[in-house]
């Protein structure tokens, strides 16, 4: 029996096939049945909302399969002319084009082909094709509204749709289409549980043949931020700093762990943002206030929002009482931040970032709640900086 080397059993960006981990709903059902379910309604659209890397994508890839799956993103589209034409070109339609046809009388004639959104559908019908649009809150509202009438016509047509948001999103133009209310399968998909997330190093090690310690199993699951994607990049790193492939490894060093969670980071390019961040917004010359921390020397607000996101235990999260606690811990000094001066920075940040773009949508300050949407990096900001 050949040996699998460890990027066959650790797949961070695509979908694996060793550690590939069957997830069930609180009711009972895999989330494998429920989207089969979804997709055998014809006439509904599916709307799966789940955190940023928790699985989406591989959960469509596993049920529909990679050859009848067409991967859009939200930020694809601009404008309200190039919707259908994209959805065409990434199916693999041609662009346009001519062809030639008998006429009643014998003569050839020549026709120009165009993509429509007509011909798009049937191409989609006939190929057995499933437009999974990604990162839907990514377009703007108008273009939103836009997508949600034509998905709304075009799933009356046999075309299938899976539109996936992150959950504090899921009031899109969507789920709040009243056109589209009574024609959505909604499937809300939870963050991994640490049993969960557990099974992918029991799993693949286990078929590596290599031994790890119930204590490193649980520092994996609490640095991987309740992302499959991120356990799986971290257990490949571990397999490489260890050397699996050239030899035979039985039991993975402690000391290889937090080595791991720094060599996972060597990819993430998250500097310039977690500088944005720390920088803020502009003060026009107005001086900020500085706190004394216990080891990280004088902070403004805006550095300290990102040290209290860095700190232990990682989240996914945090209202603003718990966002103050963290703040409270940092700061040495008696004199901490107000109440009202932290939801002024943390409004002016929710700006900047924002204006940046969406490379930038990191964390997003709304409801009272400041979320970490990529939970990379809230990985490199605790292992990458130096």
């Amino acid at each position: 029996m050949v040996k699998k080397r460890a990027q066959e059993v650790f797949i961070p960006g695509a979908l694996p096939e060793s550690t590939y981990v069957t997830r069930k709903m609180k009711i009972g059902f895999t989330y494998e049945e429920r989207l089969k379910q979804a997709l055998s309604m014809n006439g509904y659209l599916t709307s799966i909302s789940g955190p940023s890397k928790i699985g989406k994508t591989v959960l469509c890839e596993k049920v529909i399969g990679l050859e009848h799956l067409v991967e859009v993103s939200g930020s694809d589209f601009k404008d309200e002319k190039n919707l259908w034409f994209q959805l065409g070109i990434k199916a693999g339609m041609p662009s346009e084009g001519e062809f030639t046809t008998d006429g009643n009388t014998g003569n050839a004639v020549s026709e120009t082909y165009v993509l429509t959104k007509d011909n798009v559908m049937e191409y989609y019908k006939q190929h057995d094709f499933v437009l999974l649009l990604d990162d839907f809150h990514y377009a703007d509202k108008k273009m939103q509204i836009y997508m949600a009438q034509q998905f709304k016509d075009a799933i009356r047509k046999g075309f299938k749709v899976i539109v996936a948001s992150l959950p504090h999103r899921s009031d899109d133009a969507i789920r709040t289409n009243p056109d589209l209310q009574g024609r959505i399968s909604i499937i809300d998909i939870d963050a991994w549980s640490k049993e969960e997330l557990r099974e992918i190093p029991i799993k693949g090690f286990g078929e590596l043949g290599i031994r790890i310690s119930e204590e490193n199993i649980d520092r994996l699951v609490e640095e991987s931020i309740c992302s499959p994607q991120l356990m799986q990049l971290i257990c490949l790193n571990i397999c490489i700093l260890e050397g699996s492939d050239e030899k035979i490894v039985n039991f993975v060093k402690d000391e290889t762990i937090e080595k791991a969670f720094r060599f996972s980071t060597l990819n993430l390019d998250y500097e310039k943002i977690a500088y944005t961040i720390k920088q803020g917004k502009n003060p026009r010359g107005k001086g900020r206030k500085s706190y004394q921390t216990k080891n990280l020397g004088a902070l403004d607000l805006y550095g300290l929002i990102l040290e209290a996101i860095a700190i232990d235990p990682p989240i996914v999260s945090v209202d603003f009482d718990g966002l103050m606690n963290r703040i409270s811990l940092l700061v040495s000094g008696e004199e901490k931040p107000t109440a009202k001066s932290l939801k002024d920075y943390l409004q002016n940040l929710q700006e900047v970032l924002a204006e940046k773009g969406r490379s930038y949508e990191v964390i997003e300050w709304k409801d009272n709640v400041l979320y970490i949407l990529e939970s990379l990096f809230l990985f490199y900001l605790r292992w990458g900086r130096i």
